[in-house]
């Protein structure tokens, strides 16, 4: 008996199912590796490096619509549908197929979650299957299989379930778990927290594949304690067992908990890995960047925030350094480490892990050891004038290449860009006595202060690629500051709400009906000017032996403000790719652009407008007709998206 997303694909493909597999089955040996998209980041080493080179700098400028696939979610000017309603997804192409998870839509309770198999060439829908549940995160992991068990797709949903579809029969895979799906909830919930947490618990980013495990990390949701742990777990691929955990807050006897005082590692949610693990596969090590602890400890709050280096066959710590001691800024680490060849002067080479996160810090460290590559030193960082503050003292700082957004600004930066904004933007200043404390700024009893980055980066998810042939680690960020009224440090980084600038600060006043309030000037319902200086969003190469900036460009634009938005920059959440012609392509930004840039100098080459902005990283891949493609996800939505929501998959070629 087939089920009913079987007949679908019927529908759909206008052939038997049994004939649709057996032809993209068929491709299993013929399509070489490199042509592929088969993880998250492209490969294991989440480089984001593509080593085709049909499409260059000097040709990207005629790239074209090839075809677009739209999931049913409808395009619309609501805004954000939710976290778990975001698509984000970044595509695989395995063996000549592209395979993409579609989320619900809480609008249209009749649309169902899928795991859909795309002819990359030209977006036609070879088979559909339909979940039960809410699928997650922002795409798939592939396990390749192994002697008389198959290939095999891993994916999360609501409920916290950990699923495995089987690519040759486009169902649940047999002998994983219950009918495909494993409870990746039960063993993090105690008594305590029960079922209480089931509801805010996934595992939002594809899991991580060595050999035959698959690796996840976890989103516990935001709550403080008690909660479900952020424990990072291995699952056998093949049956679904757990094979081993590590317990990202130590429990009693493990190393490192007496860091924490009486019950304070308790039910700890947080400390927990909701960005995506990095897997060196030859030294058989995967790198985990740990989240900030939900809640406070007296002690620097280990392993939250640190970057852990474990056993990938055992889940033994081989090593671990923390990025951010005590995160009261909400700088959780959401960017994927990074494996890179450090050469030094000498022309020695050492296999590395490069890390930065929301910052705006990049850290270089020896994949074996932990060392740093490029000197990392505790520096004092700015304290408040509330002695209860519980801010830890120093905090690690590398040496080169140096903060890759902006930390600081002073009055006179204040743009001027219209004279309405400008002269808000300055009373707002002078009214809240605006302190600059910078990087781990802290907020001030008497003064308004303003910290760089924001909570949201510097650099977010989504994250940097690396070019094996250049050395050049290229990262979006965002160069927004973080405004904090006068009032007590408190124990997070929320504040009082600030005092907005009295109307007389703008003369000729903002348009009718928009409340102006906080470090930014609303120009109208579509369009809001940070105070701070442009460009509001960079794309910045870095140099990694060097340890040096290699260039900046502006990212984004301000489509309110016409021909004067164009080099503002702007609000970017989304990764970027390289390729060996030495192109770099990506979407992240607000206005609704997809580019491409030379990754020699950052000049912008190609642009086109998508129905909605593009935050998720794109991907490249060569067809069976011999094309180069690029693709990319513009649903919009994310904390910096605009209004408008698609569900367009879009895909370019040359004519």
């Amino acid at each position: 008996m087939k089920t009913a997303a079987f007949k679908s694909v019927r529908r759909v493909a206008g052939l038997g199912l049994v004939a649709v597999l057996m032809s993209s089955v068929s491709t299993l040996a013929q399509t070489p590796e490199q042509d592929q998209w088969r993880s998250y980041g492209q490969n294991p080493g989440s480089t984001n490096f593509s080593p085709l080179t049909q499409i260059t700098p000097d040709n990207v400028g005629t790239l074209k619509r090839a075809w677009t696939f739209n999931y049913g979610g409808g395009t619309d000017e609501n805004g954000d549908r939710g976290l778990d309603y975001r698509w984000e997804v970044t595509p695989l192409i395995i063996d000549g197929v592209m395979y993409v998870s579609t989320p619900t839509n809480p609008a249209r309770p009749e649309l169902k979650s899928t795991v859909t198999a795309l002819e990359p060439e030209t977006g036609k829908v070879l088979w559909k299957y339909e979940s039960p549940r809410n699928i997650h995160g922002r795409g798939l992991a592939y396990w390749p299989g192994e002697g008389d068990v198959g290939p095999r797709l891993f994916f999360a949903t609501d409920q916290g379930y950990l699923m495995a579809l089987d690519i040759k029969t486009g169902q649940p895979a047999a002998g994983f778990g219950q009918q495909g799906a494993v409870d990746a909830y039960a063993g993090v919930a105690s008594e305590t927290v029960g079922e209480s947490r089931r509801d805010t618990w996934t595992i939002p980013n594809p899991a991580s594949i060595y050999k035959n495990l698959v690796i996840t990390g976890s989103r516990p949701g935001e709550a403080g304690p008690p909660g479900p742990r952020g424990d990072i777990r291995a699952w056998d691929a093949r049956t679904g067992a757990l094979v081993w955990s590590f317990h990202t807050v130590p429990q009693p006897g493990e190393a490192n908990h007496d860091t924490y005082t009486g019950d304070e590692w308790k039910d700890r949610s947080g400390a927990n890995v909701w960005s995506t693990m990095t897997v060196d596969e030859e030294n058989g090590i995967v790198f985990a960047p740990v989240g900030d602890l939900n809640g406070r400890a007296a002690g620097p709050e280990l392993y939250s925030n640190s970057l852990l280096a474990l056993d990938a066959a055992t889940g033994q710590l081989k090593w671990f350094k923390q990025i951010t001691h005590k995160d009261l800024w909400d700088w959780d680490m959401p960017t994927p480490p990074v494996l890179v060849d450090f050469k030094s002067a000498d022309g020695a080479t050492t296999p590395a892990i490069a890390l930065t996160g929301k910052q705006s810090l990049l850290f270089v460290f020896d994949r074996l050891t932990g060392r740093p590559l490029h000197d990392v030193t505790e520096q004092p960082t700015p304290r408040s004038d509330d002695p209860n503050d519980q801010a830890w003292p120093t905090q690690p700082f590398p040496v080169r290449p140096g903060p890759l957004a902006r930390t600081t600004m002073t009055r006179d930066e204040i743009p001027n860009i219209t004279p309405e904004q400008h002269a808000y933007c300055t009373a707002f200043w002078d009214q809240n006595k605006i302190q600059v404390t910078g990087l781990y700024g802290r907020p001030s009893l008497t003064n308004g202060t303003l910290s760089f980055p924001s909570t949201l980066g510097g650099p977010n998810w989504g994250g940097p690629s690396y070019s094996p042939q250049s050395g050049l680690f290229i990262v979006n960020v965002q160069n927004m500051g973080q405004y904090r009224a006068a009032g007590p440090a408190g124990a997070g980084f929320f504040a009082p709400r600030p005092r907005s600038a009295t109307p007389a600060a703008a003369p000729s006043g903002p348009t009718p009906g928009v409340t102006q309030s906080g470090f930014n000037y609303r120009v109208d319902a579509d369009t809001v000017l940070p105070c701070t200086p442009t460009p509001w969003g960079e794309l910045v190469a870095v140099d990694i032996n060097k340890g040096e900036i290699a260039w900046r460009a502006p990212l984004g634009s301000t489509p309110g403000l016409g021909a004067e938005g164009q080099n503002t920059g702007s609000r970017n959440l989304g990764g970027n790719i390289q390729t060996a012609s030495g192109l770099v392509f990506i979407g992240a930004t607000n206005d609704r652009q997809f580019r491409a840039y030379d990754a020699r100098n950052g000049h912008q080459l190609w642009s086109v407008e998508l129905d909605a902005s593009a935050h998720a990283t794109p991907i490249t891949y060569l067809g069976k007709d011999g094309k180069q493609y690029v693709v990319v996800v513009g649903a919009g939505g994310t904390a910096v998206g605009s209004r408008r929501m698609s569900d367009t998959l879009n895909a370019f070629v040359l004519p």
